[in-house]
């Protein structure tokens, strides 16, 4: 009997650990936008920020989203991000945003 009792006791604790696991693995989970972003921050981020490239977590998404998408439409003129933006669908630009607004 007191066999059992320590199984049941092993049991409720690996299942309890295994629920905080899950937990964890759905925190840190990556998003689709987080997957994306992460070619931007080869020239958005901190380091390159004084050379005119904006750092995208000080932006809202909202801004983000919109020059994504005139980049994208040819209704800003661009060097570079007119390229990159065109292979973008409204989804993923605001997937991308999303994940830089929550810095």
């Amino acid at each position: 009997m007191k066999k059992s009792h320590l199984y049941l006791v092993g049991l409720v604790a690996s299942l309890a650990m295994a629920g905080t696991a899950t937990q964890a693995l759905a925190d840190d989970e990556i998003t689709r936008g987080q997957l994306m972003a992460a070619s931007c921050k080869a020239c958005h981020n901190a380091a390159a920020a004084g050379d005119g490239v904006p750092e995208l977590n000080r932006i809202p998404a909202e801004i983000i989203e919109s020059q994504m998408k005139a980049f994208r439409d040819g209704d800003r003129d661009a060097t570079i991000m007119d390229r990159h933006a065109k292979g973008y669908t409204d989804e993923e630009i605001e997937s991308m945003a999303g994940y830089f607004s929550r810095f």
